[in-house]
């Protein structure tokens, strides 16, 4: 029997209770005295004279070993014991197995978390009676059923052995919810009203305290000891505005373990050492004492991190990889990947009735660019301005020209609009005034809109997920919408006039217009951010272009087996099997759509202490030791025996029965 409280509560208890209980019956009754004129009553007189001395001699009480019972019993409850028992099994079981990244932690004796897990939920289906059934949910940020409830034991087996690593976030509110769902009755699992969940888990669930347990138990396993472990949390690519060229990398490591860290991190590219650097010695990320406790926080500790940064001159497309030195017990977040797309430059191309203005900022910006007459666009041939399925250009700007000749690519339009659905350039409404505007975005940054004025704009009508960038009382006057393979930056105002007589705006006499171009061009064709593909997290879907015709593409995962991906008419193929972290390699037919990577950089995950605190936001739920074990509470008994002790002491003072 264990004891869960700590062991000064029932100490102090007992020193409190106990001796003024004994002394009390260590005193005699002090009686009053009364002369009396007889002498029949002397031996009594001597008898009571006895009696109301100070101290008497401790005799056998009844009364007394109740009373003192009944104090021991109620300082027991306070004490919360607990008894080691079998688990018990209700009728329907759920088995919830954690597969995410941090439960691929190798422990001390080589097996993962999940394999520990995986042996434990083994054990208990192997005590499941033939009346009992069970059901198995794997999960990391998405939950699936391995295998609905059933009493076929080889089943249940199988199902377990069935459940994969993946390398992605770990959240149980899904799981929870799917295995309350299949626990409702309905049809033939019509008894299953209230089932036993149980968790097997390192713990680290960030969602864990806004889950609820509606209906049964939860059973917590904490699965793993490891503690040390240090990670890459960040990963950033970018090309050189003025020199493309010429590529930085930017990374952030961590140590989220209890003991000083050393490492060096090494730069890949294509597969070939480039650079080494030597890294700090990290501090721990908490003491050990606390390490299990700990949760996630965006601010680490003092020196437990370092930003280790890379310069080079690259001028084709690569793929790069960054690696810490050393060995801990999570390997995936030793290891990220990025995507490196060519140097290039703007493509783009005016379609405008005739706009000097807008020539001149564009100039400003790009040595050369293209100009059309909307006639000229309308009726140009589709190898003039599509290849590969996506417009030859990288930016085509419009000036008061709407249309629905839109090819895969990007655009901007003044006092113009997509001839899209759910897009309308409205009524114009004379002298707007701004209001609010997101200068943090990039295609406003350093722009002054502060110091912009209009005589006139349009009210345009745009879906709910089109992003307003610059708003006035008229409504938006700039935003971004995306669709598909295609972006649109709307301004609502144009430069001139309807006439073209007179300017509509002061913004060409400021520098902000060659600014707001420089940025929207930029942002458009990707070179805002252009070095890298953008990576996804495990478990997540890329989506990809393709060359026109393709139905099908081979992907290539990061353990060497290949997959297939479905294309559609449009020209594009999604892939979301990427439960691995690593390089995923495509055959698209389009060059710069070749790769793509797959990234933890995850520190909830790579902080891989199991969480002894963990906890759910409603419910009963139960600490099991191990796995085999559950601590059963005692104190419910006690307290019956307590009231039982009161019952037995009531009746014997009424009856004033003494010993």
């Amino acid at each position: 029997m264990n004891f869960l409280a700590p062991w000064h509560v029932p100490v102090l208890a007992a020193a409190l209770a106990l001796p003024p209980l004994v002394l009390l019956y260590f005193l005699k009754l002090k009686r009053r005295q009364i002369p009396i004129a007889s002498t029949l009553l002397w031996k009594r007189a001597v008898h009571d004279l006895q009696v109301n001395s100070p101290f008497q001699r401790l005799r056998n009480n009844l009364l007394l070993i109740l009373q003192l019972l009944i104090l021991i019993a109620a300082i027991a409850a306070i004490s919360e014991p607990v008894r080691p028992g079998k688990r018990g099994i209700d009728k329907a079981m759920v088995l919830l197995i954690d597969q995410s990244a941090s439960m691929g932690a190798k422990e001390a004796d080589g097996r993962t978390r999940l394999q520990i897990a995986k042996e434990e939920a083994h054990k208990i289906v192997n005590e499941l009676g033939s009346s009992q059934r069970a059901m198995i949910i794997a999960f990391c940020d998405r939950a699936r059923v391995m295998s609905a409830f059933t009493n076929d034991k080889p089943q249940l087996r199988a199902a377990i052995d069935a459940i994969e690593q993946t390398d992605g976030p770990s959240l149980l509110r899904e799981a929870m919810e799917l295995a309350e769902a299949h626990s409702t009755p309905i049809g033939e699992v019509r008894e299953v009203g209230s089932s036993q969940y149980i968790l097997l888990t390192d713990g680290r669930l960030p969602d864990s305290e806004s889950v609820r347990v509606e209906r049964g138990t939860m059973e917590i396993a904490r699965i793993g000891e490891a503690t040390e472990n240090v990670g890459i949390v960040s990963l950033d690519v970018r090309r050189n505005y003025d020199r493309p060229e010429q590529i930085s990398a930017l990374i952030n490591v961590r140590n989220f373990g209890t003991r000083p860290a050393k490492r060096d991190i090494s730069l890949l590219v294509d597969g070939q050492i480039k650079n080494v650097q030597d890294l700090p010695e990290l501090a721990p990320y908490g003491r050990p004492d606390a390490i299990h406790a700990a949760k996630y926080t965006k601010d680490p500790a003092d020196n437990s991190q370092a930003t280790a940064a890379f310069e080079m001159m690259l001028d084709t497309a690569a793929t790069i990889e960054v690696r810490l030195s050393g060995e801990d017990a999570l390997a995936i977040d030793d290891r990220a990947f990025a995507v490196v797309t060519p140097p290039r430059s703007i493509k783009a191309l005016l379609v405008s009735p005739g706009n000097r203005f807008l020539r001149i900022a564009i100039g400003a910006v790009l040595d050369s660019f293209d100009i059309w007459q909307p006639e000229e666009y309308e009726k140009a041939s589709d190898d003039k301005l599509i290849e590969d399925g996506r417009c030859v250009y990288n930016v085509v700007v419009f000036d008061g020209h709407s249309t629905n000749r839109l090819p895969p690519g990007n655009y901007l339009f003044f006092a113009a609009a997509p001839l899209i659905p759910d897009v309308t350039l409205g009524d114009v409404v004379p002298a707007p005034v701004l209001l609010d505007w997101d200068d943090t975005h990039p295609v406003l940054r350093h722009v002054n809109v502060a110091t912009m004025s209009l005589f006139s704009c349009h009210k345009p009508e745009l879906p709910s997920d089109a992003q307003t960038l610059i708003e006035a009382t008229s409504g938006p006057v700039l935003s971004l919408l995306t669709r598909e393979r295609r972006q649109y930056l709307i301004c609502s105002f144009s430069l001139f006039d309807e006439d073209r007589t007179h300017v509509n705006t002061d913004w060409p006499y400021q520098e902000g217009l060659v600014m707001f171009m420089f940025n929207a061009l930029r942002f458009l064709s990707g070179s805002s951010t252009i070095g890298q593909q953008p990576s996804v997290s495990p478990g997540q879907a890329f989506t990809v272009s393709v060359k026109p015709g393709t139905r099908e593409i081979t992907v290539r995962r990061p353990d060497g087996t290949t997959d297939k991906a479905a294309a559609s008419a449009s020209g594009l193929a999604t892939y979301g099997r990427t439960n691995r972290v690593g390089l995923y390699h495509l055959e698209t037919g389009i060059p710069g759509e070749d790769a793509r990577a797959v990234n933890l950089l995850d520190a909830s995950e790579s902080l891989i202490a199991s969480n002894k605190a963990l906890r759910v936001a409603s419910g009963e739920t139960v600490a099991v030791r191990g796995s085999d074990y559950v601590n059963r509470p005692l104190w419910p008994w006690i307290l019956g025996g307590l009231g039982a002790i009161l019952l037995v002491e009531w009746i014997v003072y009424n009856k004033r029965v003494f010993v």
